[in-house]
């Protein structure tokens, strides 16, 4: 799962705690031990969540990536969780999130009615050349789009259909073949891969390929190593944080634990597409714990692959978003633990 992407993506710049260090020893007391090594909680924010608060803050990671770690206590179990994450478009709905949708299986075109350009993105279609674009597609996807627009005096609802199709058939490859099917993003002079990418994302997130080696690997080399215990799916959104909307498309992947040597339920997000900003994204959500009934903790890590984080600009521009959003944090995950804990959702 990857809640509210833009937003959680940056949330803890600003709020950045320097990690303590730890003995492994240390880490059986630790109701986070399953992010050990990638986040090791302090006592200082372990105090903060025993008296029902939130804790966000950024962790280490590669300079052209974002790693975000955030907590909140949670009185709900991981049935209810599962029960809300097959909601999603109930469960991620707020201020953030301007439109979104669950594929079907398999997907269709018809799941993508709602989703809708803005007409910043129609704008810089006007104008989108291989490796100078303001939206995120390949050469071929620029070309097919660009075809589309030239010679209409009103192309709009054309560009529209055009670019949900797009997505559709994005998803459809990917589903078959898995990321090393997606041709390249060609909005910058160097192109991305994203299967490449996305590897990367994983390979930094080393308590993945620790505590669920086969989960890891089920993500990476999808659809190629299957892991029958997850349950998966796909969604689309469109969430805004500033002048564009990023249009993204995400696999979900639930897996259930025992709640001790495992957390009781990990709900893993992997970006295949977005429009703006992330070259690729991981998210991980887990109720963890000690091994009891309670107390129980909704926790977070993302780890995205930013375009506007490299060359010069780079350090700037991470101290402006941090500053802009350290107050929205806390409300974002008191918003999702309210919702968990307020029951089942509606049907």
């Amino acid at each position: 799962m990857r809640l509210p992407c833009a937003l959680l993506l940056f949330l803890v710049l600003a709020s950045a705690e320097s990690p303590p260090v730890v003995a492994e020893s240390a880490l059986g007391q630790d109701p986070f031990a399953f992010f050990w090594p990638s986040v090791v909680t302090s006592d200082g924010e372990r105090q903060r969540l025993g008296t029902g608060g939130t804790v966000a803050r950024i962790v280490e990671g590669h300079q052209d990536a974002i790693a975000v770690f955030s907590a909140t206590p949670l009185d709900a179990d991981g049935d209810r969780f599962v029960r809300w994450m097959r909601q999603i478009t109930v469960f991620k709905k707020g201020k953030y999130v301007e439109a979104i949708g669950r594929f079907s299986s398999p997907p269709r075109i018809e799941d993508l009615a709602a989703l809708m350009l803005d007409a910043t993105d129609l704008k810089d279609l006007e104008h989108c050349r291989p490796r100078k674009c303001g939206l995120k597609l390949s050469g071929t996807e620029i070309a097919d789009l660009r075809r589309v627009l030239s010679g209409r005096s009103n192309p709009t609802d054309a560009v529209q259909d055009a670019f949900r199709r797009l997505v559709l058939t994005r998803v459809q490859r990917y589903a078959q073949s898995g990321h090393r099917a997606l041709a390249d993003y060609e909005d910058r002079r160097t192109p991305v891969s994203l299967e490449a990418t996305f590897s990367g994302l994983v390979d930094q997130s080393v308590f993945l390929r620790q505590q669920l080696p086969a989960l890891a690997d089920f993500l990476v080399r999808w659809p190629d190593a299957p892991l029958p215990s997850a349950e998966s799916f796909f969604y689309w959104s469109k969430e805004r944080l500033g002048a564009k909307a990023i249009i993204s498309v995400t696999q979900v992947s639930i897996l259930r634990g025992d709640g001790a040597a495992t957390p009781d339920v990990v709900a893993v997000g992997k970006q295949i597409f977005a429009t703006h900003y992330m070259d690729g994204s991981l998210s991980v959500t887990a109720i963890v714990g000690d091994g009891q009934r309670s107390p129980r903790y909704l926790a977070y890590l993302n780890r995205s692959d930013v375009d506007v984080l490299g060359g010069f600009w780079g350090g700037l521009v991470r101290r402006i978003l941090g500053r802009r959003l350290r107050s929205d944090a806390p409300g974002v995950l008191q918003t999702l633990r309210t919702r968990l804990e307020s029951g089942d959702p509606p049907e």
